[in-house]
C-alpha cells in the first residue's frame, strides 16, 4: 500500500462511515459500472440512452478544493493513454471482429451498446461496451444485475468473467472521454444521487474516468459500500501521479490475467 493510501476498503473512515451504503441499501434501481468484471450494469441496447434517463442529470459543480496537478505528469498519462489505447485496438482487432461475430451470432440485437455517462467536468458521453445481456435486460428501467443473472448470454457470461466486454471503451479513451485510469465513470441519474450523500463526490469529475481505478485494484467493485468507493476515488484524484498510474495498470493486468 502507498504512503498516506486510505485505510483497508472494509472499513469505513471518517467522514464517509456516516453515508456508507452498499447498492442493497440505496433505494433505487441502479447501476455501479467497475473493471475488472462488475456485477453492475452489463445491459442494456442503444437504446437505454434514453431521454427519461436524463431527466435527473447531474449538473457538475466544482470543488472548492483546488487540486493541483502536474502538468508534465498529465501530458505523461494523456500520451500513455492514447499509446497503450491505439496499440491495443492495433493488436486487438482480430480479437474484436471475433468478440463482434460471437455476440451477434449468440443472441439478436446490436453487438455493441452506447450508454451515457458522467466525464471530467460533468461532461457527458457515450459509453461502449459489447452486449452481452439480451436486448430487452433493461426494459423496465436500470437494475441491479444478479448473481446467475438469467438475462446474461452463454457469450456474455465469458465477456464478463474475462473484462472483455470493456475493450471497445479504448475508443473512448482514444477521443479524450476516458482514461486508462481514474474513477469509473456512472450515469448521470445517479451522479446527480451520489453526489448530494457522499463528501466531496465531485473530485471525481475534476479528472478523466478510467478503464481501471486506484478502488477497483484495491478490491472495491461489485456489491460494496459506495462511501468507500468514492473514497478511494477521491484519494486517488488527490495523490495522482505517473508512477501510481503504473501500479494501477500492473495491478489490473495481473488481476486480468489470474481471472479476479
Amino acid at each position: 500500500m502507498l504512503r498516506n493510501s486510505p485505510p483497508p476498503a472494509a472499513a469505513s473512515s471518517a467522514p464517509y462511515a456516516a453515508w456508507a451504503a452498499t447498492p442493497a441499501e440505496i433505494p433505487v434501481r441502479a447501476c455501479d459500472p467497475a473493471f475488472p468484471p462488475d456485477v453492475h450494469d452489463k445491459a442494456g441496447p442503444a437504446k437505454q440512452t434514453a431521454a427519461s434517463e436524463l431527466a435527473d442529470a447531474a449538473v457538475f459543480e466544482r470543488p472548492g478544493e483546488n487540486v493541483r496537478r502536474n502538468p508534465v505528469h498529465a501530458a505523461i498519462k494523456r500520451a500513455v493513454d492514447v499509446a497503450v489505447a491505439g496499440a491495443a485496438l492495433w493488436w486487438g482487432a482480430p480479437v474484436l471482429a471475433a468478440i463482434t461475430v460471437a455476440v451477434k451470432l449468440d443472441s439478436s440485437g446490436p453487438a455493441l451498446y452506447r450508454q451515457t455517462r458522467v466525464g471530467k467536468n460533468g461532461k457527458l458521453f457515450s459509453c461502449l461496451k459489447f452486449r452481452s445481456m439480451s436486448t430487452d435486460a433493461e426494459k423496465d428501467g436500470p437494475q441491479w444485475a444478479r448473481s446467475f443473472d438469467s438475462r446474461v448470454t452463454r457469450v456474455g457470461g465469458v465477456l464478463r468473467r474475462t473484462s472483455l466486454d470493456e475493450l471497445p471503451q479504448l475508443f473512448n479513451i482514444l477521443a479524450g472521454d476516458m482514461s486508462l485510469v481514474g474513477p469509473r465513470p456512472e450515469r448521470p441519474v445517479f451522479v446527480a444521487r451520489f453526489r448530494k450523500q457522499y463528501p466531496d463526490y465531485d473530485l471525481r469529475h475534476t479528472v478523466r474516468p478510467g478503464l481501471s481505478g486506484w478502488a477497483q485494484v484495491n478490491g472495491l467493485r461489485g456489491n460494496v459500500s459506495i462511501a468507500d468507493r468514492t473514497m478511494y476515488d477521491v484519494w486517488y484524484v488527490r495523490n495522482f501521479s505517473v508512477w501510481l498510474d503504473g501500479q494501477i495498470l500492473v495491478r489490473t493486468l495481473s488481476a486480468v490475467i489470474a481471472g479476479e
